[in-house]
C-alpha cells in the first residue's frame, strides 16, 4: 500500500485567532482615536490660554501720549511737554532719546544751551524709567521765559527735533513712539532699543 499523501498545512485562521485579530484591530483604532482626541484637547487648551492671555493683556494695555502745551502773551509765556498714560494699564518708560538740531541731547540744560537759553529757569520731572499709572499725566519739562518759549515753539516744527520713547506693559509688551508722528499709533516692538550714550537722562 502506498503511504497516505501529506496534507498541506491549513492557512485558515481558527476562530480564536480571528477573534484576537479583530480585538487587536479595534485596540489600534481606539488608540489612534485617543491620540487624536488628546491632540484636539491640547490645541483647544492652548488656544483658550492664548485667548485669555490676550484678553488679560488688552485689559491692562497702556497708551502713552506726548503733548505740548504752549502759549505766548504780552507779558507771560509757557512751553510745557506732558506725558500722559491714556491707556487702561500701568506702564514703564524704558528709555528715551531727545534729538535737537540733529544731535542727541542727554539733558534739558544741554537742549536749552543749544538755543542760547542756558540761563533760563525751567522745571522738570524725570520721565526715563518712570512708571505711569492709567490716566496719569506728568509735565516732564517746562519753561516760562518768553524768548525761550518762542524759540522752542519754532523748534517743534523742525523735523530734525524729536522725542522718541519706548514703554512697556506689565506683560513686557513694548511700543516705540515718536513725537514727529503724533497721529500714528506707537509701533509694537519685541523689546525697547538701547540708546546707549544717546539716552536722555533727565
Amino acid at each position: 500500500m502506498s503511504a497516505p499523501e501529506e496534507q498541506p498545512p491549513s492557512t485558515e485562521l481558527t476562530r480564536s485567532e480571528r477573534l484576537f485579530l479583530r480585538l487587536s484591530l479595534w485596540q489600534t483604532v481606539l488608540s489612534l482615536v485617543g491620540v487624536f482626541v488628546a491632540f484636539v484637547a491640547l490645541y483647544a487648551a492652548l488656544t483658550e490660554s492664548e485667548a485669555v492671555r490676550r484678553q488679560t493683556a488688552a485689559g491692562v494695555w497702556p497708551y502713552v501720549q506726548l503733548t505740548i502745551n504752549d502759549y505766548v502773551s504780552d507779558d507771560d509765556a509757557e512751553f510745557e511737554i506732558v506725558m500722559t498714560n491714556a491707556g487702561v494699564g500701568p506702564t514703564r518708560i524704558r528709555d528715551m532719546r531727545v534729538t535737537f538740531g540733529g544731535r542727541a541731547m542727554t539733558s534739558w540744560p544741554q537742549m536749552l544751551e543749544s538755543i542760547d537759553a542756558s540761563e533760563v529757569r525751567f522745571s522738570q520731572v524725570a520721565a526715563n524709567r518712570r512708571v505711569l499709572r492709567p490716566g496719569e499725566s506728568v509735565a516732564i519739562f517746562g519753561v516760562r521765559e518768553i524768548a525761550a518759549v518762542e524759540a522752542l515753539r519754532r523748534a517743534v516744527s523742525d523735523p530734525a527735533n524729536a522725542i522718541e520713547f519706548c514703554y512697556c506693559s506689565i506683560f513686557d509688551e513694548c511700543w516705540l513712539a515718536d513725537s514727529r508722528t503724533p497721529e500714528a499709533m506707537p509701533a509694537p516692538v519685541a523689546q525697547c532699543p538701547d540708546y546707549g550714550a544717546a539716552s536722555f537722562s533727565n
